[in-house]
C-alpha cells in the first residue's frame, strides 16, 4: 500500500508540474491564483507533499483544467 500511495503522489506531482509548465505560469503566479503558498506548490511538484483533493482541484482550476481521479483494475485473466 505505501508503494501505491507513493506512485499516486508521484503521478500527482508530475501532473501539476507539467500542467503549470504548459500554462506558462510561474509558481508565484499559481500561488497568487490559488492562495496556496509558493513553497507548498514547490513541495507538491517535487512529490514532497501529500495535497488534499481540494488543493489539487484549486490548482487544476487555476491552470484552466479540471481534476479527474480514477481507479484502475487489472484485467481478468
Amino acid at each position: 500500500p505505501a508503494l501505491e500511495a507513493r506512485s499516486a503522489s508521484a503521478a500527482a506531482a508530475a501532473a501539476v508540474a507539467a500542467a503549470r509548465s504548459r500554462s506558462g505560469m510561474a509558481q508565484k503566479q499559481l500561488s497568487a491564483a490559488t492562495g496556496i503558498d509558493q513553497a507548498d506548490i514547490s513541495r507538491i511538484e517535487r512529490g514532497l507533499a501529500n495535497p488534499a483533493v481540494s488543493t489539487l482541484e484549486r490548482i487544476a482550476r487555476a491552470l484552466g483544467g479540471q481534476l479527474t481521479i480514477g481507479i484502475l483494475f487489472p484485467e481478468n485473466e
